[in-house]
């Protein structure tokens, strides 16, 4: 029977009785510790019903459970810094993606790696923005002396604009493609733990690579690409699923779009054919007379 170990408000995992006996005497576990398992009314500290429900009864020289998620250095940067949390998180997401999301808690709230996002993101926009001012300006260059002028001014206009709806966007985002991705993993039976969970895996995936939009010509497309595989690691890691059911809950909201527009534009014409008949006689003839083989 699994043993429900939960600190502070955040559940630490599920446990048998040998791994919380085990926790205890070695201090993974406190006595503060609340504990709950099948058959018991509340949670109560861990001190006072230990005996009760994880007897002493595992050997000594029981192996060592799985050491609990410690965090992204994102979450410490309290301790650590913010720059030092900053450049760490994103070096330990792109260069050991494994590692980090198996260290990275399922929970402890949304705030953490929204911010996270946020900062990224908004960097990685911004280096894309002025290397668009960039390349309009030198091409300008050849024009008319007004054209240039005209181009940084009209180029500042959608900047600012940009600078000004882009919190809404992007936090608007980054719940809606989670929100949609969890609900993928729904379907294909892949929703081991909550949208929380889910959340965390798209913001600490998109911040870190949002850091490759500072490359300059490939820089969108390589941030697109390994956040593409950044998130097949990390569901598949927090979710503790396969990566082909990984790959298809990402891929399932593309598809079935792609369905519906497809059935869509079919049903149109389909419409459009039986109510309009003579519409698609003079397109039939039109294409005749375009087509070589018909000449």
């Amino acid at each position: 029977m699994q043993i429900h170990i939960n600190r502070e408000g955040q559940s630490l995992g599920q446990f048998s009785p040998d791994e919380v006996r085990w926790g205890y005497q070695n201090g993974k576990f406190t006595a503060t510790d609340l504990a709950w398992r099948e058959g018991m009314a509340v949670w109560r500290p861990l001190g006072e019903v230990v005996d009760e429900i994880a007897p002493a009864t595992a050997p000594a020289d029981l192996p060592s459970p799985a050491p609990l998620p410690t965090g992204t250095p994102w979450e410490s940067r309290d301790q650590v810094g913010f720059f030092v949390g900053l450049f760490e998180t994103v070096r330990t997401f792109l260069l050991e993606p494994k590692a980090t999301f198996e260290a990275m808690r399922p929970n402890g709230g949304l705030g953490a790696p929204l911010f996270f996002f946020f900062i990224m993101s908004l960097l990685g926009l911004l280096a894309g923005v002025a290397y668009q001012v960039l390349a309009q300006t030198i091409q300008g260059t050849g024009a008319s002396d007004g054209q240039p002028l005209a181009l940084i001014f009209r180029s500042g206009f959608f900047t600012g604009l940009t600078i000004i709806v882009t919190p809404v966007f992007l936090i608007a985002g980054v719940f809606f493609t989670s929100g949609l991705l969890h609900l993928a993993l729904m379907l294909v039976g892949g929703a081991n733990r909550p949208f929380e969970a889910t959340f965390r895996v798209v913001c600490y995936a998109g911040g870190a690579t949002a850091v490759l939009q500072l490359l300059p010509l490939c820089g969108g497309i390589a941030a697109s690409v390994y956040n593409l595989v950044l998130l097949v690691i990390g569901i598949s890691t927090v979710q503790a699923i396969s990566k082909a059911r990984t790959i298809t809950a990402i891929f399932l909201p593309a598809f079935v779009c792609c369905g519906i527009f497809i059935l869509s534009v079919a049903g149109s014409l389909a419409y459009l054919g039986s109510a309009y008949p003579e519409l698609f006689e003079q397109i039939k003839e039109a294409m005749e007379q375009f087509n070589p083989s018909t000449r």
